[in-house]
């Protein structure tokens, strides 16, 4: 059969099923399969780029089709999804939820009313922007997809990725060059990707202009042991491990500029070669065949699941229920020291993120002292004022911000994990799955720091040291020495400005350099209370909403067994036409996935 044959046949087997009543009553499922049959009916080849916040997955996106067109920035930017297809001239559609379809343009300048710094409830209803663009490596049906990041973001936007991943073909993985893989990278890989068995990935290795090869002349073959030992004992493996350094910024430029030597020395020719070898290999077909089976799959046996556990619930008798009744008011019964077990969990791991939090900051705040201190001290010119009042300032604040941006996303991620652990322990003893929803959404990014250090003016030590030594100079001719006066006081003036200037400068910098530790110190104890301040505002939601999720839960199943228990007594001769309903619906779903696995 060939690849043509067998998505038609895929695509009848799903239109069958959306015709099935228990189908379109479940939103979810149905909603997944007609965007299956839309995608198969498409048939494009996509490639998703994925990366942590601040990998330069946009800068990338816009280097590789040599067009600034999607925003960049230090802050995430990317909040929706960014579909880029071909076409011969530049459009942009915004396609909703709801299957409406809005034209827009296709200009950095209208884009970034979409970027995550500018988010409002308008990208809540947006499902992606198709951007249609005459880059010749789309003109094969493929689609190159920009995500929002993976693990630093807020939940709404981690979700748009998410839920966009499963319709991978490839997957272009961007790394940091300065902190390559760390765990949450590796953990997202194997559980989001390799676990639903996308294993075609291309990890780009990005800002490799960072990299001093020749201090570390080892890196990159020690990189490339060290990632082929991260994945070795998978239960999932990598399709095979490719790899590529990259600068996107330099690619950029040389792309923006006509710099030839830009383009090259930054990798982006190797990563187009690479894209395009992936796209025109034989197994292209097949591949997409087999997403386009692994995604019906994995609807119909959660649909299948769903569907079982009703079954079982009807098929109890009341005995049974009753049982599970009394079973339920033990739970009941256990509730409050549950509860309290909970919040004891997360009130250690909120000390154990404060702590960690704490070492980091410190370590930074020393080094920073440390680097400041010395840059005064070493500083000899003239304008001291101006250096300490703004040079120095302006980099103080410039470095706070910088570590404030780059290690907040870190407590998200120790946050989301103490969530993830508390909705973990729930759903195991309801044996249900529950979510938690504490919006870790990095709020402590905005911080509003500010250094202000005033130092001594050293710029007139020149006119002091004049003035002392036309001052010897008048000396000199009232004791009858106005021969030698001029040549005197030319030769003494050299060594007085040095004088003067360094005992001034010495001044100076002593009250600059207890100014600037004394700010310094106020705001990272500042910065420090405010982390402490949202550590604890995210760990007291997660324990309410962990309440409130037990809660939930419970009074759900009391809720349903009282409601069966009754049923039972009422109706029950319509008991053996319902089991026999639902019997009916998994043989269709067993059948639906047997005739799958032929295609």
């Amino acid at each position: 059969m060939s690849a043509k044959d067998a998505k038609l046949k895929l695509k009848k087997i799903l239109q069958g099923l959306l015709q099935e009543e228990f189908v379109q009553d479940n939103e979810n499922a149905s909603t997944k399969l007609q965007e299956l049959v839309q995608d198969i009916k498409n048939d494009f080849y996509v490639v998703v780029v994925l990366g942590e916040f601040k990998r330069g997955k946009s800068t990338f996106i816009n280097a590789l089709i040599g067009n600034d067109l999607l925003p960049t920035d230090v802050l995430p930017e990317t909040a929706t999804i960014n579909a880029l297809i071909y076409n011969e001239t530049p459009e942009l559609q915004i396609i909703m939820h709801d299957g409406t379809i809005e034209k827009g343009v296709p200009e950095r300048s209208f884009l970034e009313r979409f970027s995550a710094k500018n988010q409002d409830a308008e990208c809540s209803k947006i499902k992606y922007l198709k951007i249609g663009y005459p880059f010749k490596l789309l003109n094969n049906n493929v689609v190159i997809v920009d995500t929002p990041g993976v693990s630093d973001l807020n939940e709404q936007r981690c979700d748009v990725t998410y839920n966009f991943i499963p319709k991978a073909n490839a997957v272009l993985f961007l790394l940091d060059a300065n902190s390559p893989l760390k765990k949450s990278e590796k953990d997202f890989i194997e559980e989001k990707l390799l676990a639903q068995g996308i294993d075609n990935i291309i990890f780009l290795v990005n800002k490799y202009d960072n990299v001093d090869e020749e201090e570390d002349e080892d890196f990159w073959e020690n990189l490339q042991m060290h990632m082929m030992k991260a994945f070795a004992e998978d239960e999932h493996k990598l399709k095979a491990l490719e790899m590529y350094p990259l600068s996107a910024k330099m690619a950029l430029r040389g792309v923006l500029e006509g710099n030839d030597a830009f383009v090259n020395a930054s990798g982006i020719n190797e990563v187009k070669d690479a894209l395009q070898k992936n796209i025109s290999e034989g197994r292209v077909e097949e591949e997409k065949l087999a997403r386009y089976k692994a995604r019906m799959q994995t609807v119909l046996l959660s649909l299948n699941s769903e569907i079982e556990n009703k079954r079982a619930l009807k098929a109890a008798d009341v005995d049974k229920l009753r049982e599970a009744q009394n079973g339920l008011k033990d739970m009941l019964a256990e509730q409050a020291e549950n509860k309290k077990s909970i919040a004891e969990f997360v009130a250690e791991e909120q000390k154990n993120i404060v702590a960690m939090t704490d070492k980091s900051l410190r370590y930074f705040y020393k080094k920073l002292e440390d680097r400041i201190v010395e840059d005064v001290q070493f500083y000899k010119g003239l304008d001291f004022k101006d250096y300490v009042e703004q040079r120095i300032s302006r980099a103080i604040q410039r470095e706070l911000e910088n570590w404030l941006m780059s290690y907040a996303p870190n407590i998200d991620v120790l946050l989301r994990t103490v969530e993830k652990e508390v909705a973990r322990g729930i759903s195991y003893r309801f044996n249900q799955k529950v979510a938690l929803n504490a919006n870790i959404s990095g709020g402590v990014r905005e911080s509003g720091y500010s250094v202000n250090v005033t130092a001594l003016d050293v710029s007139n030590a020149t006119v002091q040291a004049g003035a002392i030594a036309a001052g010897g100079a008048g000396l000199l001719m009232l004791i009858g020495g106005p021969v030698l006066m001029p040549f005197i006081s030319m030769a003494a003036f050299p060594l007085l400005q040095r004088k003067f200037l360094e005992d001034k400068l010495a001044t100076a910098k002593e009250q600059a350099i207890l100014a600037i530790q004394e700010q310094m110190a106020d705001c990272i104890m500042k910065m420090q209370q405010s982390l402490h301040q949202y550590i604890a505002e995210k760990c007291t939601i997660i324990v309410k909403n962990s309440e409130y999720a037990y809660d939930t839960v419970l009074d759900n199943l009391q809720e349903s067994i009282d409601e069966e228990i009754q049923n039972k007594k009422n109706l029950s001769n319509d008991l053996g036409t319902d089991i026999a309903k639902l019997n009916a619906e998994i043989g269709i779903i067993h059948n639906a996935l047997q005739t799958m696995q032929e295609v």
